[in-house]
């Protein structure tokens, strides 16, 4: 890739510090305030400058990073790479604890599809943010945290008392995927364990906590799996992968002209309608407020901006034990390219010219590519592009890498399949009109 920077190695540390949407978020802007990108915040008025790089975060699970060109006012053109910052799993529920015989578990409640199996007997923890109270009532001040260390738990039951579970056993997520957080001795206050676990975690009183928006994670680290270690097995790698790839294109691109912008956006799992997902007005918003940002200071700009999207989002790859799933002719394979997601049911936002305009990409980067299309009786899932493209008159493509095991607790995906990603994205940053 003429890069000498270990990606593996970082996207891991990225991975294990990425462990909410709200986590992740804090991650990039950590990067990108490395790399001397500076904040905007939506009630300012914006003056954006040439070779100026920018990000805001109007929520905290969703971040929009930007780069201005060196030499083109106004701006003609917005090139974007849009993914989401979250997958599927638990979330705590209010009042979560469960004792049943001084073993405490906790209440949660599940977010999004994840595969329920694929969490039973890994090592979990917890994360996200807390409300404490402040003077200004209508303001609490908010805490995030991440614990960052094995806390939880959801044993199997032994096959002894579950013999048929090989065959197929369906799993009730109130009953069966309670997390055991720990065994209570006798002399231990059972109500608020939790409660008194973040507080002091967070550094507050108990009392001053108002409100906890926390999920369960798996907390195992990513690591290089095969013969040749040519996969990857990490958890969250939809879509953080796609995250990761964006950020590191983005950083590391330099153009003369119009805008580079990387989209995250929270809530894919759930349909993404709400006011960080990608079923909103937030995005047009910004994109409103940059093309004014970027106008000729003495008069009005109503230049028209021209767009092209990357969705970028995880595809489904073959795999090998079920090859009747993939469609007959247009099934990916792990390390042959990234996937290039078409469906005529408008699932995803592909066209002809958006679909031909990423070959040429990928022609340019010298990288391969694939396409992905459903099986004809499989239905499929949708993702960020139909929806943005909903708001604003913009050209877009849905792709991604290949992987296996999509919505497991752990994911799984090719290594020359994600190294070519950040190649392809960073060539699309820095192509020239």
């Amino acid at each position: 890739m003429g890069h000498i920077r270990d990606y593996i190695n970082d996207f891991f540390g990225f991975m294990k510090k990425a462990t909410t949407p709200v986590q992740t978020v804090d991650s990039i802007r950590e990067r990108l305030e490395a790399e001397g990108f500076m904040e905007l915040k939506m009630n300012d008025l914006w003056t954006l400058n040439e070779s100026g790089k920018y990000y805001l975060t109007p929520y905290p699970s969703m971040l929009v990073g930007f780069t201005v060109g060196s030499d083109q006012f106004p701006a003609k053109w917005v090139r974007i790479i849009a993914a989401h910052t979250d997958n599927p799993g638990f979330r705590v529920k209010p009042n979560p604890e469960v004792n049943s015989e001084r073993l405490l578990t906790l209440n949660v409640e599940r977010y999004g599809g994840p595969i329920l199996n694929t969490w039973f007997d890994r090592p979990l923890s917890i994360a996200g943010r807390i409300a404490v109270k402040s003077d200004d009532v209508l303001k609490p001040k908010v805490i995030h945290l991440d614990f960052q260390r094995p806390l939880l738990i959801i044993p199997n039951l032994a096959i002894h008392m579950n013999r048929e579970v090989n065959k197929g056993v369906e799993i009730k997520v109130q009953k069966e995927m309670q997390p055991l957080l720990t065994r209570l001795i006798e002399d231990e206050v059972r109500d608020n364990y939790l409660l008194d676990l973040v507080a002091g975690e967070a550094g507050v009183c108990r009392e001053d906590i108002l409100d906890m928006d926390l999920s369960v994670y798996c907390c195992e680290e990513g690591i290089l799996v095969g013969a040749r270690e040519e996969f990857i097995s990490c958890p969250r790698i939809d879509d953080l992968s796609m995250v990761y790839a964006a950020m590191e294109a983005l950083v590391e691109s330099k153009h003369k002209d119009g805008i580079n912008m990387v989209a995250f956006m929270d809530n894919e799992e759930i349909g993404s309608m709400t006011r960080q997902g990608a079923d909103s007005m937030m995005l047009r918003t910004i994109l409103e407020r940059i093309r004014m940002g970027t106008s000729v200071r003495e008069q009005p700009n109503h230049q028209a901006m021209n767009f092209f999207v990357i969705s970028a989002d995880c595809a489904h790859g073959l795999h090998p034990n079920y090859s009747e799933k993939s469609d007959i002719t247009n099934k990916p394979v792990m390390n042959k390219g990234m996937a290039i997601k078409i469906s005529c049911n408008r699932s995803y936002a592909s066209e002809v010219e958006t679909i031909a305009a990423f070959q040429q990409l990928c022609d340019r980067a010298g990288l391969k590519y694939q396409k992905f299309v459903n099986h004809s009786d499989q239905p499929g899932g949708t993702t960020l592009g139909p929806l943005l493209s909903k708001y604003m008159p913009v050209h877009v493509v849905d792709v991604g890498v290949p992987m296996l095991a999509m919505h497991s607790a752990r994911e799984l995906m090719g290594k020359q399949d994600f190294l070519d990603s950040i190649e392809i994205f960073r060539t699309f940053f820095q192509l020239e009109e």
